[in-house]
């Protein structure tokens, strides 16, 4: 399974996603998992109306993501996969998967968050996610637009 884009970015898809890497990236398909917003037929409907018809898009959850990751049918080499959180991420590796590499593309400001770069806050849960994440050996790289420079992770994740 070769992924174009694993992305993480509490505002999922979005026009930097649509816009900004899809387009860089000539994705075809743009993945949106998250159990909650699977449930829900408006948020769903809401995150699907914005992606343009060139695109195809699903919304899934972790579950149903894992099991379509697993489908040999499925061509996944111009696909943008996009996730809410860190948790997220760990939930799908606890269900088999293996990923080599994450783009960070935005965790934004909330209260109990610290500012790393201006497109990334974590709390502390958030932190040792992250370092979870790292000890796997999977490569994680902050970078919110096509055009920036990518950041690793770990040269930012103990300010």
């Amino acid at each position: 399974m070769q992924l174009q884009l694993f992305r993480i970015d509490d505002r999922l898809i979005h026009g930097q996603v649509v816009i900004g890497w899809a387009s860089h990236l000539n994705s075809h398909t743009i993945v949106l998992c998250d159990d909650s917003i699977s449930e829900n037929e408006w948020e769903k409907e809401l995150y699907l109306s914005i992606v343009p018809g060139h695109l195809r898009a699903v919304v899934t959850d972790v579950e149903g993501f894992v099991a379509q990751l697993n489908d040999k049918a499925n061509d996944w080499g111009k696909t943008i996969v996009v996730v809410g959180s860190p948790f997220v991420v760990e939930d799908v590796l606890k269900r088999g998967v293996t990923l080599k590499e994450i783009n960070v593309g935005g965790i934004h400001f909330k209260e109990g968050r610290k500012e790393l770069l201006p497109f990334l806050f974590l709390n502390e849960e958030e932190r040792q996610s992250f370092k979870r994440l790292l000890e796997k050996g999977i490569k994680i790289y902050c970078q919110d637009v096509p055009t920036a420079k990518p950041i690793p992770l770990e040269k930012v994740l103990n300010k």
